[in-house]
């Protein structure tokens, strides 16, 4: 019973580890949807187009693809530069950083910085 004991500590610890880092990956694939969302509402809906769509609403589209993760808008940068091929034309590029907390029994909690960078040329 003691070996067992001593055995099973190491064993659930190991188990919850990596039920925590899969649940880490699934954030992160989680991040990297909602940005590629994000950005494909972004090139419809850019600057130039018939019905523009504000920073904020792009934010929102982010954030609403991710509902699990409890996003802020501030985690979630938009900005429209102009293509590196052809000046005339810009890119959609939504950034967003999220912290994600691992947390596993016994050891001290660490802090993940989740970034995806989704990047496209408008259609305007």
């Amino acid at each position: 019973m003691a070996e067992f004991a001593m055995i099973a500590v190491v064993f659930f610890m190991l188990l919850v580890g990596i039920m925590e880092m899969a649940q880490a990956v699934y954030s992160y694939s989680t991040v990297c949807s909602a940005a590629r969302e994000a950005v494909r509402y972004a090139i419809v809906h850019g600057p130039t187009s018939v019905s523009p769509a504000t920073t904020a609403q792009i934010q929102q589209v982010a954030i609403s693809y991710a509902p699990g993760l409890n996003m802020q808008t501030s985690e979630v940068t938009v900005t429209f530069p102009a293509n590196a091929v052809n000046s005339l034309q810009k890119d959609a590029v939504v950034k967003i950083s999220h912290t994600y907390k691992l947390g596993v029994p016994g050891l001290a909690p660490v802090s993940l910085t989740l970034v995806s960078t989704a990047q496209m040329l408008t259609s305007q």
